[in-house]
Formats: structure tokens, C-alpha cells, sequence
């Protein structure tokens, strides 16, 4: 009994340490770090109870038996010598003895191998987001010398997040499903929804070029984990062409949708009549604009949110298959999200992409639809301003800034022309 005391208090007094700006600033203590036992009814190890004879005589005998392994020091309290411990504090000469004496590893190098762990992660991945976050985490770490809530306390964790992050980063451009992932990556079709996916989305949510409002599938999305396979959505002359045959799309009126299976078996064909392709954010918007206002020239392409790996590579087959006399102009909402999407679409796909009622005439036409946005929001669209990308969309990104002011394509339904 008297050893599990004596480990109970080193364990506080270790707590204090690791907590106190001595140890984050890696300086020798200039004051004790100490453990009120007693203190006008109070003490900070409540298992020392002055009212039971017994636990304190355990209490007593434990600092006493640190006390000769000089591990602590201790002061009686005044008129109650021998029988009344007011406090205790750590022997800072010993320390390493005291962790020994613990059980505990030091946090110091319990830190270190935290670092070694992330630095060996950060050697082997290449995609950006996770590189940033790596990179982040690492110099956090290794300047607080705290784990904080940025990473499972527990090793295991941290692995399966850090294996998480690999097995992402090896995919490349490739789509699985969220449970085929959990079963490539862990051996077990949940595992990756039990333990790894809330912490991995609060990484994708911070480090991805996304809304604040994204929500969780499409965020996994953009990373190439999706919960079925991807369809791609589009109106306008083009057909689809195999080894067997060809799918022409073109009698689809109002439009027609394509498997990501099917789009890399087959080979994408866009007909020379086509001189306009118009990729819309907004599945309302796009519905409404086939319906009421494509015109035969066009070929109109369902976006959504942040695109996949998997329709990147339908983009590219449709910039890859575009006539020379044709543009291509992309329809967002105007905030962060829809110019931050063009931005990449410039990018990744093609940089002779125009913006589409993207501007600060449509802020005003819509004024009383418009929703105010944060400071904290209005800076980053003012860092969407420094990007080369939208070097045209300036005027309308200092509109919004200077106006604290967004508007979503839906509000456009209202007056579509």
C-alpha cells in the first residue's frame, strides 16, 4: 500500500512539474514544486485525510519512505510535528530517479519520440495538406513540449493516425471506399470510423481549401475516400466511346450522369459543336440552368464542393477532349469556397477558365441576399487575393472584404437571367 501512495504523490508532484513554465521553457526551477497536504482544511492530494488516522499514518509513512530515498522533501505542519505533513515537494537533483520510481517515462523524452515520430511521417509523404499539418504539429510540439489535444496521448493512436495519413498519400489520384479503406489500411472494415476519422476530419477541415460549413463526406471526398462510387453529372453533346461500342449522350435532353468505373475504361469525346462548357458549384442551379437556359453550343458540367481525385481526372478528360474553338467558363458562389474552387480548377486543370457572374455586379444586383461574413472569414478572403490564379477576380474579392459580404448561387435562382 505504501509504494502505490508513494507513486500516487511522485505522479502529482510530476504532473505539477510537466505543467509548470519551467519545464515548457526548459529552465532549472527557481521556486519548489510542491504538494499542499494540508492547508486550513484543504490539500491538493485528497486521499490525505486528516479525519482518517489510517490513511494519513499510510500517507505520513509514504513521504517519509521518499524522503530517505531522497526523492522529496517535507515540512511537518506547525504544532503538529510527526503527526500532520502540511507539504511536500519534489528533490529537482533527483528527478530522473523519481520518473524511474514512477513508473513513468520522462515527458521530455516521451516528446522527443513524439517528434522522431512525426519527422518520420513528414520524410514519407508528399500531398500537401498533410505535409502542412505535419510540419505544424511538429514545430508545436517540439516548442511547447506538450501534446495538447493535437495528438492521442496513447501510441497506438497516434500510429493508426499517422498510417491513416501514409495509406492516404499513397492512393494519389485513386478512390476506395471509406470501409475498403478502414480494411487496406487496418485490417478491419471500422476501425478507421472507431478511432482515426473524427481526428483525420478536424485535420482535413483546418488544412484543406474548403468552407468552414464543408461537410465531413465531402471532405473525405476531396482525399479520395467516398461512401460509393463517384457519378459524374453533365448535359450537352458528348459521348463516352469503348471497346465495344459508343454512348452518345447528346439525346439526353436534360442530361445524363457517368461512373467514375466507366469514365477510366472508356475515352471521352466532346463534338466540335460544342463551343461553351460551363461547370456550375450548385446542383439546384445547375438543374435550373439546363432546364431553362443551355443553349445547343453548350456542354453544362455538374461541379459540387471541393472536387475528388476521381473527378479531377473527369476534368481533365473533358479540358483533354475540348474543340479549339471552344471556352470554358465556371458559375460559383461568391465567397470563399466558389473562388478558392476556381482558383484550382485554373490550377489543376486548365488556367483558361473565366469566372461566371462571379462579380461585384451580382453582389449588388442580390444585395438583400447577401450574408454577412467574420473578420476572421473576410481575411481569408482577402488571402484568396494574393493568389496569381485570381488576379481578374480582385475586384470583386476587395468588394467582399471591405463589405464583409458573401452570396451563395442559390440566391440567384430568384433572377436567373
Amino acid at each position: 500500500m505504501s509504494d502505490t501512495i508513494q507513486r500516487q504523490l511522485l505522479s502529482a508532484l510530476l504532473d505539477k512539474y510537466e505543467r509548470s513554465i519551467f519545464f515548457r521553457e526548459g529552465i532549472h526551477p527557481t521556486r519548489r514544486i510542491m504538494l499542499k497536504l494540508y492547508d486550513n482544511g484543504q490539500s491538493d492530494f485528497p486521499q490525505y485525510n486528516i479525519e482518517q488516522s489510517e490513511k494519513r499514518i499510510l500517507a505520513n509513512r509514504a513521504v517519509l519512505a521518499m524522503a530517505e530515498k531522497r526523492l522529496v522533501f517535507y515540512q511537518w505542519m506547525k504544532g503538529e510535528e510527526n503527526h500532520i505533513i502540511a507539504q511536500i515537494w519534489l528533490n529537482l537533483e533527483n528527478l530522473p530517479m523519481a520518473y524511474e520510481f514512477a513508473g513513468r517515462q520522462p515527458k521530455n523524452e516521451k516528446i522527443d519520440d513524439v517528434c522522431f515520430e512525426i519527422l518520420d511521417v513528414l520524410d514519407k509523404v508528399k500531398v500537401l495538406w498533410a505535409r502542412q499539418y505535419l510540419q505544424d504539429l511538429y514545430e508545436t510540439i517540439s516548442r511547447k513540449r506538450d501534446l495538447g489535444n493535437r495528438l492521442p496521448e496513447a501510441e497506438d493512436e497516434r500510429k493508426e493516425l499517422f498510417r491513416a495519413i501514409q495509406f492516404i498519400d499513397g492512393m494519389g489520384d485513386s478512390e476506395v471506399l471509406e470501409r475498403v479503406f478502414s480494411l487496406q489500411c487496418f485490417g478491419d472494415s471500422k476501425q478507421f470510423e472507431r478511432t482515426v476519422k473524427s481526428r483525420l476530419l478536424s485535420v482535413l477541415r483546418k488544412y484543406l481549401d474548403t468552407e468552414e460549413d464543408a461537410r465531413d463526406e465531402e471532405l473525405l471526398r476531396q482525399i479520395g475516400i467516398v461512401k460509393y462510387p463517384e457519378q459524374f453529372e453533365f448535359c450537352g453533346d458528348v459521348k463516352l466511346s469503348f471497346a465495344c461500342g459508343t454512348v452518345d449522350f447528346s439525346y439526353l435532353r436534360y442530361g445524363g450522369n457517368v461512373c467514375s468505373a466507366d469514365l477510366l475504361r472508356g475515352n471521352l469525346v466532346i463534338t466540335s459543336g460544342v463551343e461553351r462548357i460551363l461547370s456550375i458549384e450548385n446542383r439546384a442551379n445547375y438543374i435550373d440552368y439546363i432546364y431553362k437556359h443551355k443553349v445547343d453550343n453548350e456542354l453544362v458540367i455538374y461541379h459540387g464542393g471541393q472536387y475528388s481525385p476521381s473527378k479531377k481526372k473527369f476534368f481533365h478528360a473533358v479540358a483533354k477532349a475540348m474543340p479549339t474553338n471552344c471556352g470554358w467558363s465556371h458559375w460559383g458562389d461568391i465567397d470563399y469556397g466558389g473562388f478558392s474552387m476556381l482558383a484550382r480548377l485554373r490550377r489543376e486543370i486548365t488556367q483558361d477558365i473565366s469566372a461566371y457572374r462571379m462579380n461585384v455586379q451580382e453582389l449588388k444586383r442580390y444585395s438583400n441576399l447577401t450574408a454577412s461574413v467574420t473578420h476572421a472569414y473576410a481575411e481569408k478572403v482577402k488571402s484568396l487575393g494574393l493568389r496569381s490564379e485570381l488576379n481578374d477576380c480582385k475586384e470583386c474579392l476587395d468588394y467582399m472584404v471591405s463589405n464583409r459580404k458573401k452570396l451563395e448561387q442559390e440566391a440567384m435562382l430568384t433572377d436567373t437571367e
